[in-house]
Protein backbone atom coordinates (compact mmCIF):
# COMPACT_ATOMS: atom_id res chain seq x y z
CA UNK A 1 0.00 0.00 0.00
CA UNK A 2 1.17 3.77 -0.38
CA UNK A 3 -0.12 6.81 1.27
CA UNK A 4 -1.04 10.26 -0.45
CA UNK A 5 -1.86 13.31 0.54
CA UNK A 6 -4.82 14.24 -1.67
CA UNK A 7 -6.04 17.24 0.84
CA UNK A 8 -4.30 20.01 2.48
CA UNK A 9 -0.80 21.39 3.34
CA UNK A 10 1.60 18.94 1.41
CA UNK A 11 -0.94 17.66 -1.72
CA UNK A 12 0.77 15.25 -4.04
CA UNK A 13 3.66 13.55 -1.46
CA UNK A 14 3.24 9.91 -1.78
CA UNK A 15 5.24 7.17 0.16
CA UNK A 16 5.07 3.47 -0.45
CA UNK A 17 4.59 1.59 2.80
CA UNK A 18 7.34 -1.51 3.66
CA UNK A 19 9.21 -3.33 5.92
CA UNK A 20 10.05 0.44 7.86
CA UNK A 21 8.02 2.36 9.98
CA UNK A 22 6.63 5.81 8.40
CA UNK A 23 6.69 8.76 10.70
CA UNK A 24 4.30 11.57 10.05
CA UNK A 25 4.54 15.38 11.56
CA UNK A 26 5.31 19.22 11.44
CA UNK A 27 9.24 18.29 11.93
CA UNK A 28 10.97 18.16 8.18
CA UNK A 29 12.40 15.19 9.70
CA UNK A 30 9.27 13.02 9.18
CA UNK A 31 9.01 10.47 6.32
CA UNK A 32 5.69 12.13 5.74
CA UNK A 33 5.46 15.95 6.19
CA UNK A 34 2.40 18.32 7.35
CA UNK A 35 2.53 21.54 7.07
CA UNK A 36 -0.09 22.09 9.57
CA UNK A 37 -0.22 23.97 12.60
CA UNK A 38 -2.67 21.84 14.15
CA UNK A 39 -0.23 18.55 13.69
CA UNK A 40 2.25 17.82 16.45
CA UNK A 41 5.97 17.34 15.38
CA UNK A 42 5.86 13.65 15.68
CA UNK A 43 2.47 13.18 15.30
CA UNK A 44 1.87 9.63 14.22
CA UNK A 45 3.26 6.57 12.82
CA UNK A 46 3.06 4.00 10.60
CA UNK A 47 3.93 0.49 11.64
CA UNK A 48 4.56 -2.63 9.77
CA UNK A 49 2.57 -5.78 11.28
CA UNK A 50 3.18 -8.36 8.96
CA UNK A 51 1.53 -10.23 5.94
CA UNK A 52 0.95 -7.15 3.65
CA UNK A 53 -0.33 -4.80 7.06
CA UNK A 54 0.09 -1.88 8.68
CA UNK A 55 -0.56 -0.51 11.36
CA UNK A 56 -1.45 3.45 12.33
CA UNK A 57 -0.48 4.61 15.72
CA UNK A 58 -1.19 8.02 17.59
CA UNK A 59 2.34 9.58 18.32
CA UNK A 60 0.62 11.60 21.23
CA UNK A 61 -0.25 14.68 19.55
CA UNK A 62 -2.37 17.36 20.87
CA UNK A 63 -4.97 17.56 18.44
CA UNK A 64 -5.42 13.80 17.82
CA UNK A 65 -5.61 11.06 14.72
CA UNK A 66 -8.54 10.76 12.50
CA UNK A 67 -8.97 7.50 10.59
CA UNK A 68 -12.28 8.27 8.34
CA UNK A 69 -13.34 11.28 10.70
CA UNK A 70 -13.01 8.95 14.09
CA UNK A 71 -10.41 9.62 16.07
CA UNK A 72 -8.05 6.44 17.09
CA UNK A 73 -5.25 5.47 19.16
CA UNK A 74 -4.10 2.59 17.11
CA UNK A 75 -5.72 0.36 14.24
CA UNK A 76 -5.28 -1.15 11.01
CA UNK A 77 -4.84 0.39 7.97
CA UNK A 78 -7.29 -1.02 5.10
CA UNK A 79 -7.20 0.14 1.30
CA UNK A 80 -9.93 3.45 1.07
CA UNK A 81 -9.36 4.61 4.45
CA UNK A 82 -8.39 8.49 5.00
CA UNK A 83 -5.93 9.74 7.78
CA UNK A 84 -7.16 13.30 8.92
CA UNK A 85 -4.61 15.58 11.04
CA UNK A 86 -5.32 19.09 10.69
CA UNK A 87 -6.59 20.17 7.01
CA UNK A 88 -4.54 17.43 6.16
CA UNK A 89 -6.51 14.26 4.36
CA UNK A 90 -3.97 11.37 3.65
CA UNK A 91 -5.42 8.59 1.43
CA UNK A 92 -4.47 4.64 1.84
CA UNK A 93 -4.00 3.16 -2.02
CA UNK A 94 -3.32 -0.41 -2.65
CA UNK A 95 -0.29 -0.66 -5.02
CA UNK A 96 -1.46 -2.37 -8.03
CA UNK A 97 0.08 -2.38 -11.35
CA UNK A 98 -2.72 -1.62 -13.34
CA UNK A 99 -5.21 0.30 -10.58
CA UNK A 100 -4.80 3.78 -10.11
CA UNK A 101 -7.44 6.49 -8.75
CA UNK A 102 -7.86 10.03 -9.74
CA UNK A 103 -10.00 12.71 -7.95
CA UNK A 104 -11.07 15.56 -9.85
CA UNK A 105 -12.33 19.16 -9.41
CA UNK A 106 -14.77 20.49 -12.12
CA UNK A 107 -13.52 23.43 -14.30
CA UNK A 108 -15.38 23.31 -18.02
CA UNK A 109 -13.25 26.64 -19.28
CA UNK A 110 -10.19 25.00 -18.94
CA UNK A 111 -11.25 21.59 -19.89
CA UNK A 112 -12.72 23.00 -23.24
CA UNK A 113 -9.21 24.46 -23.60
CA UNK A 114 -7.61 21.32 -22.95
CA UNK A 115 -10.27 19.22 -25.09
CA UNK A 116 -9.48 21.71 -28.58
CA UNK A 117 -5.60 21.36 -28.01
CA UNK A 118 -5.42 17.65 -27.54
CA UNK A 119 -8.85 16.89 -30.33
CA UNK A 120 -11.85 15.29 -29.57
CA UNK A 121 -11.31 11.54 -29.62
CA UNK A 122 -14.28 11.47 -31.55
CA UNK A 123 -15.44 14.37 -34.16
CA UNK A 124 -18.82 14.29 -34.34
CA UNK A 125 -19.06 14.15 -29.93
CA UNK A 126 -21.30 16.85 -28.65
CA UNK A 127 -19.36 19.79 -26.97
CA UNK A 128 -19.29 20.88 -23.59
CA UNK A 129 -21.66 23.79 -24.18
CA UNK A 130 -23.94 22.20 -26.21
CA UNK A 131 -24.54 19.15 -23.45
CA UNK A 132 -24.72 22.36 -20.45
CA UNK A 133 -27.48 23.53 -22.37
CA UNK A 134 -29.36 20.17 -23.25
CA UNK A 135 -29.30 18.88 -19.54
CA UNK A 136 -30.37 22.81 -18.25
CA UNK A 137 -33.48 22.53 -20.47
CA UNK A 138 -34.24 19.50 -19.11
CA UNK A 139 -33.86 20.38 -15.32
CA UNK A 140 -36.96 23.04 -16.03
CA UNK A 141 -39.25 19.97 -16.83
CA UNK A 142 -41.14 18.33 -14.23
CA UNK A 143 -40.04 14.85 -15.34
CA UNK A 144 -39.58 12.14 -12.75
CA UNK A 145 -35.92 11.86 -11.27
CA UNK A 146 -35.03 8.69 -12.73
CA UNK A 147 -36.24 9.54 -15.78
CA UNK A 148 -34.15 12.92 -16.01
CA UNK A 149 -31.53 10.38 -15.08
CA UNK A 150 -31.77 8.42 -17.99
CA UNK A 151 -32.23 11.71 -20.16
CA UNK A 152 -28.89 13.24 -18.63
CA UNK A 153 -27.47 9.67 -18.84
CA UNK A 154 -28.58 10.29 -22.60
CA UNK A 155 -27.11 13.42 -23.01
CA UNK A 156 -23.35 12.38 -21.32
CA UNK A 157 -23.81 9.28 -24.19
CA UNK A 158 -23.50 12.01 -26.77
CA UNK A 159 -20.07 13.28 -25.62
CA UNK A 160 -18.09 10.35 -24.15
CA UNK A 161 -18.78 6.57 -24.71
CA UNK A 162 -19.84 4.14 -22.45
CA UNK A 163 -20.95 0.22 -22.55
CA UNK A 164 -23.00 0.42 -19.64
CA UNK A 165 -24.02 2.77 -16.78
CA UNK A 166 -25.86 2.90 -13.39
CA UNK A 167 -27.24 5.29 -10.57
CA UNK A 168 -26.82 3.94 -7.37
CA UNK A 169 -28.89 5.09 -4.37
CA UNK A 170 -29.00 4.07 -0.82
CA UNK A 171 -31.98 3.63 1.72
CA UNK A 172 -31.34 3.40 5.71
CA UNK A 173 -33.24 0.46 6.10
CA UNK A 174 -33.06 -1.92 3.01
CA UNK A 175 -29.52 -0.99 1.55
CA UNK A 176 -28.33 0.02 -1.48
CA UNK A 177 -30.47 -0.07 -4.54
CA UNK A 178 -29.94 0.95 -8.79
CA UNK A 179 -31.19 1.94 -11.65
CA UNK A 180 -29.22 1.39 -14.68
CA UNK A 181 -28.45 -0.22 -18.03
CA UNK A 182 -25.89 -3.09 -19.31
CA UNK A 183 -25.95 -1.29 -22.30
CA UNK A 184 -25.44 2.50 -23.47
CA UNK A 185 -29.12 2.86 -24.50
CA UNK A 186 -30.54 4.75 -21.36
CA UNK A 187 -34.30 4.41 -22.79
CA UNK A 188 -33.27 0.62 -21.38
CA UNK A 189 -32.73 1.48 -18.34
CA UNK A 190 -34.02 -0.74 -15.59
CA UNK A 191 -33.75 -2.02 -11.96
CA UNK A 192 -30.60 -3.49 -11.48
CA UNK A 193 -29.89 -7.25 -9.24
CA UNK A 194 -27.35 -5.40 -6.62
CA UNK A 195 -26.80 -9.27 -6.16
CA UNK A 196 -23.80 -8.89 -7.64
CA UNK A 197 -22.91 -5.99 -7.35
CA UNK A 198 -21.32 -4.79 -3.99
CA UNK A 199 -21.24 -0.83 -3.94
CA UNK A 200 -19.80 -1.17 -0.88
CA UNK A 201 -16.78 -1.32 -2.12
CA UNK A 202 -14.01 0.28 -3.57
CA UNK A 203 -14.28 2.64 -6.44
CA UNK A 204 -18.70 3.61 -5.64
CA UNK A 205 -17.72 3.71 -2.54
CA UNK A 206 -15.05 5.77 -2.35
CA UNK A 207 -16.37 8.07 -4.35
CA UNK A 208 -19.45 8.66 -2.17
CA UNK A 209 -17.26 8.48 0.88
CA UNK A 210 -14.93 10.97 -0.67
CA UNK A 211 -17.41 13.28 -2.46
CA UNK A 212 -14.94 13.08 -5.19
CA UNK A 213 -14.88 11.97 -8.81
CA UNK A 214 -13.09 8.51 -9.78
CA UNK A 215 -11.76 6.63 -12.32
CA UNK A 216 -9.87 3.43 -12.77
CA UNK A 217 -7.45 3.30 -15.67
CA UNK A 218 -7.70 -0.77 -16.01
CA UNK A 219 -9.89 -3.14 -13.84
CA UNK A 220 -8.03 -4.96 -11.31
CA UNK A 221 -9.07 -8.35 -9.42
CA UNK A 222 -10.93 -6.31 -6.60
CA UNK A 223 -12.31 -3.93 -8.73
CA UNK A 224 -13.86 -6.51 -10.89
CA UNK A 225 -14.72 -8.86 -8.25
CA UNK A 226 -16.76 -5.38 -6.37
CA UNK A 227 -18.53 -2.79 -8.73
CA UNK A 228 -18.45 -4.31 -12.47
CA UNK A 229 -22.02 -4.22 -14.19
CA UNK A 230 -20.59 -6.48 -16.70
CA UNK A 231 -17.94 -8.91 -14.70
CA UNK A 232 -15.93 -10.22 -17.38
CA UNK A 233 -16.23 -7.73 -20.54
CA UNK A 234 -15.67 -4.16 -18.11
CA UNK A 235 -12.25 -2.80 -18.28
CA UNK A 236 -12.31 0.54 -17.25
CA UNK A 237 -14.93 2.46 -15.13
CA UNK A 238 -16.09 5.82 -13.71
CA UNK A 239 -18.16 6.70 -10.50
CA UNK A 240 -19.35 10.35 -9.86
CA UNK A 241 -21.24 10.93 -6.33
CA UNK A 242 -23.94 13.15 -7.28
CA UNK A 243 -25.31 15.00 -3.91
CA UNK A 244 -27.11 17.73 -2.76
CA UNK A 245 -26.81 20.65 -0.14
CA UNK A 246 -27.59 18.78 3.23
CA UNK A 247 -28.43 15.04 1.69
CA UNK A 248 -26.66 12.06 1.21
CA UNK A 249 -24.91 11.42 -2.18
CA UNK A 250 -26.10 9.28 -4.84
CA UNK A 251 -23.31 7.61 -7.30
CA UNK A 252 -23.49 8.06 -10.97
CA UNK A 253 -21.47 4.85 -12.56
CA UNK A 254 -20.66 4.07 -15.73
CA UNK A 255 -18.84 2.26 -17.79
CA UNK A 256 -16.44 0.50 -20.49
CA UNK A 257 -14.83 -2.89 -22.00
CA UNK A 258 -12.73 -3.74 -24.66
CA UNK A 259 -12.04 -2.63 -27.72
CA UNK A 260 -12.57 1.17 -26.02
CA UNK A 261 -9.56 3.45 -24.37
CA UNK A 262 -10.05 3.99 -20.69
CA UNK A 263 -11.78 6.75 -18.80
CA UNK A 264 -9.14 9.63 -19.09
CA UNK A 265 -9.19 12.57 -16.72
CA UNK A 266 -10.62 15.13 -19.33
CA UNK A 267 -13.60 12.72 -19.60
CA UNK A 268 -14.35 12.42 -16.23
CA UNK A 269 -14.30 16.26 -15.81
CA UNK A 270 -16.86 16.36 -18.75
CA UNK A 271 -18.87 13.93 -17.65
CA UNK A 272 -18.80 16.15 -13.74
CA UNK A 273 -19.78 19.42 -15.28
CA UNK A 274 -23.10 18.53 -17.19
CA UNK A 275 -24.02 16.37 -13.69
CA UNK A 276 -23.59 19.47 -11.86
CA UNK A 277 -26.53 20.63 -13.62
CA UNK A 278 -28.26 16.84 -12.98
CA UNK A 279 -27.02 17.12 -9.01
CA UNK A 280 -29.23 20.32 -8.92
CA UNK A 281 -32.02 19.64 -10.93
CA UNK A 282 -32.33 16.65 -8.76
CA UNK A 283 -32.30 18.80 -5.53
CA UNK A 284 -34.93 20.66 -6.79
CA UNK A 285 -37.10 17.59 -8.08
CA UNK A 286 -36.85 15.96 -4.34
CA UNK A 287 -37.33 19.77 -2.59
CA UNK A 288 -40.53 20.15 -5.23
CA UNK A 289 -42.14 16.36 -4.44
CA UNK A 290 -41.50 17.30 -0.30
CA UNK A 291 -42.94 20.38 -0.91
CA UNK A 292 -45.83 19.13 -3.29
CA UNK A 293 -46.73 16.15 -0.25
CA UNK A 294 -46.85 18.64 2.49
CA UNK A 295 -48.61 20.99 0.74
CA UNK A 296 -51.37 18.32 0.22
CA UNK A 297 -51.00 17.53 3.47
CA UNK A 298 -51.92 20.93 4.87
CA UNK A 299 -55.18 20.86 2.16
CA UNK A 300 -56.14 17.83 4.16
CA UNK A 301 -55.09 19.12 7.21
CA UNK A 302 -57.20 22.24 6.60
CA UNK A 303 -59.93 20.77 5.25
CA UNK A 304 -60.42 18.32 8.30
CA UNK A 305 -60.26 21.42 10.48
CA UNK A 306 -63.17 23.33 8.48
CA UNK A 307 -65.07 20.48 8.81
CA UNK A 308 -64.44 20.11 12.62
CA UNK A 309 -65.33 23.85 12.89
CA UNK A 310 -68.20 23.67 10.65
CA UNK A 311 -69.50 21.05 13.34
CA UNK A 312 -68.60 23.32 15.94
CA UNK A 313 -70.53 26.19 14.79
CA UNK A 314 -73.43 23.71 14.10
CA UNK A 315 -73.42 22.65 17.57
CA UNK A 316 -73.44 26.12 19.31
CA UNK A 317 -76.18 26.93 16.53
CA UNK A 318 -78.18 24.04 17.78
CA UNK A 319 -77.84 24.80 21.55
CA UNK A 320 -78.34 28.21 21.24
CA UNK A 321 -81.04 28.28 19.33
CA UNK A 322 -83.03 25.43 21.63
CA UNK A 323 -81.45 27.81 24.42
CA UNK A 324 -83.51 30.89 22.79
CA UNK A 325 -86.74 29.05 21.93
CA UNK A 326 -86.67 27.73 25.49
CA UNK A 327 -88.12 31.19 26.69
CA UNK A 328 -90.80 32.17 24.76
CA UNK A 329 -91.73 28.40 24.61
CA UNK A 330 -92.12 27.99 28.48
CA UNK A 331 -94.30 31.36 28.52
CA UNK A 332 -96.21 29.57 25.95
CA UNK A 333 -97.00 26.41 28.44
CA UNK A 334 -97.32 29.45 31.52
CA UNK A 335 -100.09 31.65 29.84
CA UNK A 336 -102.23 28.44 28.45
CA UNK A 337 -101.90 26.81 31.87
CA UNK A 338 -103.09 29.80 33.25
CA UNK A 339 -105.88 29.71 30.92
CA UNK A 340 -107.08 26.20 31.90
CA UNK A 341 -107.19 26.87 35.08
CA UNK A 342 -108.80 29.55 34.69
CA UNK A 343 -111.84 28.02 32.50
CA UNK A 344 -111.47 25.40 34.99
CA UNK A 345 -112.60 27.29 37.54
CA UNK A 346 -114.91 29.54 35.49
CA UNK A 347 -113.08 32.44 36.12
CA UNK A 348 -113.50 35.83 34.26
CA UNK A 349 -113.78 35.52 31.02
CA UNK A 350 -111.18 38.43 30.29
CA UNK A 351 -108.71 37.06 32.32
CA UNK A 352 -108.67 33.82 30.02
CA UNK A 353 -108.98 35.39 26.74
CA UNK A 354 -105.45 37.66 28.12
CA UNK A 355 -103.74 34.39 29.11
CA UNK A 356 -104.81 33.13 25.64
CA UNK A 357 -103.95 36.30 23.82
CA UNK A 358 -100.16 36.09 25.42
CA UNK A 359 -99.38 32.22 24.87
CA UNK A 360 -100.84 33.35 20.82
CA UNK A 361 -98.29 36.33 21.00
CA UNK A 362 -95.47 33.72 22.58
CA UNK A 363 -96.11 31.64 20.09
CA UNK A 364 -95.69 33.85 17.32
CA UNK A 365 -92.41 35.08 18.74
CA UNK A 366 -91.34 31.03 18.55
CA UNK A 367 -92.05 31.33 15.31
CA UNK A 368 -90.24 34.47 14.72
CA UNK A 369 -86.96 32.25 15.69
CA UNK A 370 -87.63 29.70 13.31
CA UNK A 371 -87.93 32.23 10.48
CA UNK A 372 -84.55 34.29 12.07
CA UNK A 373 -82.97 31.11 11.84
CA UNK A 374 -83.87 30.47 8.37
CA UNK A 375 -83.13 34.07 7.41
CA UNK A 376 -79.27 33.63 8.77
CA UNK A 377 -78.45 31.76 6.22
CA UNK A 378 -80.20 33.86 3.22
CA UNK A 379 -78.10 35.38 0.55
CA UNK A 380 -81.28 37.47 -0.76
CA UNK A 381 -82.19 41.05 0.81
CA UNK A 382 -85.25 41.09 3.18
CA UNK A 383 -88.31 42.37 0.82
CA UNK A 384 -90.53 45.61 1.98
CA UNK A 385 -93.58 44.54 4.11
CA UNK A 386 -97.20 45.55 3.16
CA UNK A 387 -98.19 44.75 6.35
CA UNK A 388 -100.64 47.85 8.01
CA UNK A 389 -98.81 49.57 10.67
CA UNK A 390 -98.87 48.69 14.43
CA UNK A 391 -98.17 50.22 17.52
CA UNK A 392 -94.86 50.09 18.92
CA UNK A 393 -95.52 50.83 22.40
CA UNK A 394 -97.59 47.39 22.22
CA UNK A 395 -95.11 45.01 20.86
CA UNK A 396 -92.78 46.49 22.97
CA UNK A 397 -95.14 45.80 26.20
CA UNK A 398 -95.93 42.20 24.82
CA UNK A 399 -92.32 41.39 24.16
CA UNK A 400 -91.71 42.14 27.46
CA UNK A 401 -94.12 40.25 29.23
CA UNK A 402 -92.74 37.26 27.37
CA UNK A 403 -89.57 37.78 28.90
CA UNK A 404 -90.93 38.56 32.25
CA UNK A 405 -89.37 35.74 33.92
CA UNK A 406 -85.85 36.02 32.78
CA UNK A 407 -86.17 39.80 33.52
CA UNK A 408 -87.13 39.08 37.44
CA UNK A 409 -84.87 36.82 37.85
CA UNK A 410 -81.86 39.04 37.12
CA UNK A 411 -83.29 41.74 39.37
CA UNK A 412 -83.89 44.12 36.39
CA UNK A 413 -86.65 46.79 36.47
CA UNK A 414 -87.85 48.09 32.98
CA UNK A 415 -88.74 51.69 31.93
CA UNK A 416 -90.75 52.45 28.70
CA UNK A 417 -90.12 55.60 27.32
CA UNK A 418 -91.77 55.34 24.05
CA UNK A 419 -94.43 57.35 22.50
CA UNK A 420 -98.12 55.89 22.32
CA UNK A 421 -98.80 57.21 18.94
CA UNK A 422 -95.50 55.70 17.31
CA UNK A 423 -96.20 53.52 14.75
CA UNK A 424 -94.64 50.95 12.49
CA UNK A 425 -95.82 49.28 9.12
CA UNK A 426 -94.43 45.98 8.43
CA UNK A 427 -93.77 42.38 10.69
CA UNK A 428 -94.08 43.03 14.23
CA UNK A 429 -92.36 39.85 15.01
CA UNK A 430 -89.23 40.97 13.42
CA UNK A 431 -89.58 44.59 16.16
CA UNK A 432 -90.42 41.86 19.48
CA UNK A 433 -86.81 39.83 18.11
CA UNK A 434 -85.01 42.75 17.87
CA UNK A 435 -86.35 44.06 21.71
CA UNK A 436 -86.55 40.17 23.04
CA UNK A 437 -82.52 39.99 21.89
CA UNK A 438 -81.42 42.94 23.36
CA UNK A 439 -83.37 42.80 26.86
CA UNK A 440 -82.45 39.47 27.30
CA UNK A 441 -78.81 40.47 26.69
CA UNK A 442 -78.95 42.74 29.31
CA UNK A 443 -80.41 40.37 31.75
CA UNK A 444 -78.08 37.97 31.34
CA UNK A 445 -75.35 40.82 31.29
CA UNK A 446 -76.68 41.81 34.76
CA UNK A 447 -77.27 38.84 36.79
CA UNK A 448 -73.98 37.33 36.14
CA UNK A 449 -71.98 40.82 37.13
CA UNK A 450 -74.36 41.57 39.49
CA UNK A 451 -73.88 45.27 38.63
CA UNK A 452 -76.82 47.58 37.27
CA UNK A 453 -80.78 47.47 37.77
CA UNK A 454 -82.76 49.15 34.72
CA UNK A 455 -83.47 48.96 31.54
CA UNK A 456 -84.82 52.27 29.97
CA UNK A 457 -86.29 51.92 26.49
CA UNK A 458 -86.74 54.99 24.33
CA UNK A 459 -88.65 55.54 20.90
CA UNK A 460 -89.37 58.78 19.18
CA UNK A 461 -89.61 60.06 15.55
CA UNK A 462 -86.75 60.90 13.87
CA UNK A 463 -85.67 64.56 12.75
CA UNK A 464 -85.34 63.27 9.80
CA UNK A 465 -88.13 60.90 10.04
CA UNK A 466 -88.33 56.94 10.64
CA UNK A 467 -87.95 55.72 13.92
CA UNK A 468 -85.24 56.02 16.50
CA UNK A 469 -85.31 53.46 19.67
CA UNK A 470 -82.61 53.45 22.33
CA UNK A 471 -81.92 50.45 24.76
CA UNK A 472 -79.93 51.37 27.68
CA UNK A 473 -78.76 49.61 30.83
CA UNK A 474 -76.94 50.51 33.24
CA UNK A 475 -75.24 46.95 33.53
CA UNK A 476 -70.96 45.81 33.47
CA UNK A 477 -70.82 47.89 30.04
CA UNK A 478 -68.35 46.03 26.85
CA UNK A 479 -64.79 46.61 26.29
CA UNK A 480 -63.77 48.39 23.11
CA UNK A 481 -63.08 45.24 21.44
CA UNK A 482 -65.82 43.10 22.49
CA UNK A 483 -67.98 46.02 21.26
CA UNK A 484 -66.13 45.89 17.98
CA UNK A 485 -67.31 42.07 17.48
CA UNK A 486 -70.81 42.49 19.21
CA UNK A 487 -72.39 42.30 15.87
CA UNK A 488 -70.50 38.91 14.59
CA UNK A 489 -71.80 35.77 13.94
CA UNK A 490 -71.34 33.18 16.40
CA UNK A 491 -69.00 35.66 18.04
CA UNK A 492 -70.21 35.58 22.36
CA UNK A 493 -68.49 35.57 25.49
CA UNK A 494 -70.97 33.62 27.29
CA UNK A 495 -70.52 30.12 28.38
CA UNK A 496 -71.17 27.90 25.30
CA UNK A 497 -74.38 25.86 26.88
CA UNK A 498 -76.14 29.81 27.46
CA UNK A 499 -74.89 31.60 24.17
CA UNK A 500 -75.45 30.50 20.03
CA UNK A 501 -73.34 34.34 19.53
CA UNK A 502 -76.23 34.80 17.20
CA UNK A 503 -78.69 37.21 18.77
CA UNK A 504 -77.13 40.50 18.12
CA UNK A 505 -75.88 39.04 14.65
CA UNK A 506 -79.80 38.72 14.23
CA UNK A 507 -80.70 42.25 15.64
CA UNK A 508 -78.37 43.76 12.82
CA UNK A 509 -79.57 42.16 9.90
CA UNK A 510 -83.23 42.66 10.99
CA UNK A 511 -82.26 46.40 11.14
CA UNK A 512 -79.99 46.31 8.15
CA UNK A 513 -82.26 44.17 5.92
CA UNK A 514 -85.17 47.30 7.01
CA UNK A 515 -82.50 49.91 5.38
CA UNK A 516 -81.99 50.97 8.67
CA UNK A 517 -79.20 51.17 11.15
CA UNK A 518 -77.70 49.79 14.93
CA UNK A 519 -74.74 51.14 16.42
CA UNK A 520 -73.71 49.78 20.10
CA UNK A 521 -72.09 52.26 22.80
CA UNK A 522 -70.74 50.78 25.67
CA UNK A 523 -67.19 51.02 28.03
CA UNK A 524 -66.99 48.49 31.08
CA UNK A 525 -68.66 49.83 34.37
CA UNK A 526 -71.44 52.29 32.52
CA UNK A 527 -73.46 50.22 30.83
CA UNK A 528 -74.70 49.65 27.21
CA UNK A 529 -76.48 51.94 25.19
CA UNK A 530 -77.61 50.11 21.74
CA UNK A 531 -78.79 52.89 18.69
CA UNK A 532 -81.31 51.85 16.21
CA UNK A 533 -82.49 54.01 13.41
CA UNK A 534 -84.93 52.08 10.98
CA UNK A 535 -87.48 53.70 8.40
CA UNK A 536 -91.18 53.97 8.46
CA UNK A 537 -91.59 50.42 7.30
CA UNK A 538 -90.27 47.47 8.70
CA UNK A 539 -88.76 44.56 6.27
CA UNK A 540 -90.44 41.24 6.48
CA UNK A 541 -88.47 38.28 7.44
CA UNK A 542 -89.53 35.43 5.14
CA UNK A 543 -89.83 31.89 5.74
CA UNK A 544 -88.16 30.43 2.86
CA UNK A 545 -87.42 26.66 2.97
CA UNK A 546 -83.17 27.26 3.33
CA UNK A 547 -81.10 24.57 4.71
CA UNK A 548 -80.33 26.21 8.15
CA UNK A 549 -77.42 24.00 7.84
CA UNK A 550 -75.80 25.80 5.07
CA UNK A 551 -72.40 27.77 6.06
CA UNK A 552 -72.83 30.96 4.63
CA UNK A 553 -70.47 33.06 3.36
CA UNK A 554 -70.41 35.40 6.54
CA UNK A 555 -69.82 32.57 8.92
CA UNK A 556 -66.46 31.46 6.81
CA UNK A 557 -65.30 35.36 6.89
CA UNK A 558 -65.88 35.96 10.66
Amino acid sequence: MHLIIVQGPGRGQRIVLGSDPITIGRDPSNDLIVDDTRASRKHAEVIPAGDETWLLRDGGSRNGTLLNDEIIDRTILEPGDVIGIGDCQIAVHAVQEHLSTFSLKIDPESLQKQMRKSGSNAQDSKSLQEALFEVGLLAQTDLPAEQLVQKVVEVIGTGVQFEAWGWIRWNDETGPYATGARGSDPTKADSIDLEALDPSLTLIEAARRRREGMISSQVGDAFQASVCLRRKQALSALALPLHGRGESATVLYLERGAGLQPFSAEELQWVAAVSAQLSVALQNSRLFDELKQAHDELLRSREQLTRQEKMVAIGRLASGFAHDLNNPLASVIGFLQLAQRGIGQEQDSSSTVLHLQRAQDAADFCRALCRNLLAFARTRPFSQSSAAPFPILQAIEGTLAICQARLRDAGLETVLEVDKELLLAGDSTALQQVIMNLALNSADAVKESGTGSVLTIRGHQGSSGGIELEIEDDGPGMSTEVAERAFDPLYTTKESDRGSGLGLFVVHRIIEGAGGTVEVESSPGQGTLFRISIPDALARLGSEEIDPLQISSEWQES
